[in-house]
């Protein structure tokens, strides 16, 4: 089985998780923790998948959709920017 490498959005929320225990509990949580919420909320939110499947949408269709609604294209790829570990691919 490979080890799933967690994305930059779900390292944040476990983080900030890590924090609240902390604050509240006294004590912090050890990297492997936080690393292992941080892989428990990408597989739980579907997050990883939905962000390969948007990247491969506009790396497929993308000239077509941005010739209908360039906006969209623009939102998608901020989204990706926001949530995924590289910049989404150019098409």
């Amino acid at each position: 089985m490979t080890e799933h490498k967690s994305s930059q959005a779900a390292m944040r929320a476990a983080a900030a998780i890590a924090q609240v225990v902390t604050d509240h509990c006294g004590g912090a949580l050890q990297s492997p923790v936080v690393e292992s919420i941080a892989r428990i909320i990408d597989r739980e939110t579907g997050l990883s998948e939905l962000v390969e499947a948007t990247e491969e949408i506009i790396a497929e269709a993308g000239d077509l959709i941005e010739g209908r609604s360039p906006e969209l294209v623009m939102r998608a790829r901020s989204a990706l920017l926001c949530s995924a570990d590289k910049a989404p691919r150019e098409d």
